[in-house]
């Protein structure tokens, strides 16, 4: 209010100089130095106190602004060293977890590996045993079945052997007697008998 009022005053000042009659002494020239600085004069006079007080809040302003620009940066730097912090954390973390569990799951191959190797040679150690097994359960029914093969044919070849004696020897008896019909039957009848006897043995075996 006190700049607004002193302002005022200047400019009526100055209106009423100019209103005033110039003195012939008083007139300038326009090229006259003075005439300049006059001007100068009556421009600080009217302006002069209030563009100071702009270039004062201007300069004001501006370092406000800077320091503000100032702390804004710092702020955004630690934020951002900050940030660059966390996320180098994280990626270690996250990073020495990965590694981890590559080697959990490297060791668990590596077991499971060792588990399908130690199976399958236990199987094939199983597999070969019982092919053993088998061989020999082969070769021993084989040689029971030959043994008994043997002895089948032998008794059969006995009972043979005995029933075509038995047969010689009732034709001899038919030559010897020259018998009737009826001892003939009865002699055949008898070799009948002998040859029922000598084949129930054989067919209990």
């Amino acid at each position: 209010m006190s700049r607004s009022t002193t302002t005022d005053q200047s400019v009526e000042a100055h209106q009423g100089q100019t209103e005033r009659t110039p003195q012939k002494s008083e007139v300038t020239h326009p090229d006259d130095p003075s005439a300049s600085g006059n001007l100068d004069k009556i421009r600080d006079i009217l302006f002069g106190a209030q563009a100071r007080e702009h270039d004062r809040r201007f300069a004001q302003l501006e370092q406000h602004l800077l320091r503000e620009a100032t702390d804004l940066r710092n702020d955004l730097k630690r934020r951002f060293e900050s940030l660059e912090l966390y996320i180098k954390k994280e990626v270690e973390s996250l990073t020495n977890r990965l590694s981890k569990e590559q080697d959990l799951r490297g060791e668990s191959v590596t077991r499971l590996t060792q588990d399908l190797t130690h199976l399958a040679a236990t199987l094939e150690e199983k597999a070969r045993r019982l092919e053993q097994q088998a061989t020999q359960a082969q070769s021993h029914v084989l040689q029971q079945l030959t043994e008994r093969t043997n002895e089948l044919a032998e008794e059969a070849r006995v009972r043979h052997a005995e029933t075509t004696s038995a047969m010689e020897g009732a034709v001899r008896d038919l030559r010897a007697e020259k018998t009737d019909r009826a001892a003939l039957a009865g002699i055949l009848m008898e070799a009948a008998q002998r040859l029922s006897k000598a084949e129930a043995p054989s067919s209990r075996g």
